[in-house]
């Protein structure tokens, strides 16, 4: 009997190892898959093409990247409080044009110095994220519809906006936004500081721990005192926000 006792402990310690062991490997995935999958793809494509790993491929893919990264970056945000936004095409597409026809034909009669121009286009993506949060919280609809919605609403106002005419010939000073410092590309710089500030503000700031805790478990933390509706309403204005300046550089590139 003791034999058998003793064996059934050994088993079941064992098992316990064994399921640590998975459980370990398990969140060291989730945690770095995604690093591992791509490092896997450069791999696979570096074995596949000479050139894949060229100093000039490489600042390529990172300006192709570069404005995918910036609305990457609000995207971020909102999905962590376990939200959505389907607008933020939509939303650099008409932030783009209000900053390009404000520069080059005029608003309300008046053409605007490209910098106003460009801070013009950045308020129409905080409106717009501003309309989501709002409406999120305040009439308890799904993101999901939410922002469904004005995808298209913004998308059609963006098409009455251009009246389906392309804008182009800006000053020079707005096409330096697609231009380079050095050897690299203002846009692969941009998206570098506006990560490395969406990284403090995860990381070390309240607005990061509130929307951490938002997307654990949203109950729980309005229970715990958080003003949770102010703090959604700020996300989704910080992804609309973001959306207009990936509009407003991808504006500059298009020329």
């Amino acid at each position: 009997m003791a034999d058998a006792g003793a064996a059934g402990a050994n088993a079941a310690e064992r098992g316990r190892g064994v399921g640590g062991r998975h459980g370990a490997l398990a969140a060291f995935l989730l945690r770095y898959g995604i690093v591992l999958a791509l490092l896997a793809l450069a791999a696979f494509f570096a074995w596949r093409s000479p050139v894949f790993l060229t100093y000039d491929n490489l600042l390529q893919i990172l300006l192709q990247a570069s404005v995918n990264t910036i609305v990457a970056l609000g995207m971020t945000f909102v999905i962590i409080t376990a939200g959505i936004d389907l607008s933020v095409g939509s939303t650099a597409a008409l932030a783009g044009m209000v900053a390009a026809t404000a520069m080059k034909t005029g608003l309300l009669g008046t053409v605007l110095p490209w910098p106003v121009a460009v801070l013009v286009g950045l308020l129409v993506g905080v409106l717009v994220g501003l309309t989501n949060g709002l409406l999120i919280t305040s009439l308890r609809i799904t993101p999901f519809i939410v922002t469904l919605g004005t995808l298209s609403v913004v998308r059609g106002l963006t098409l009455i906006f251009s009246e389906g005419r392309p804008v182009f010939g800006f000053p020079e000073g707005f096409n330096a936004i697609a231009g380079r410092v050095g050897p690299v590309p203002v846009p692969v710089l941009i998206a570098a500081a506006l990560t490395l500030v969406a990284w403090f503000l995860l990381r070390f700031t309240r607005l990061g721990e509130y929307t951490y805790a938002i997307g654990g478990n949203e109950e729980a933390t309005r229970l715990a005192g958080v003003p949770v509706t102010r703090y959604k309403v700020a996300v989704y204005t910080l992804c609309g926000a973001l959306a207009a300046v990936a509009g407003v550089v991808l504006t500059a590139r298009l020329r």
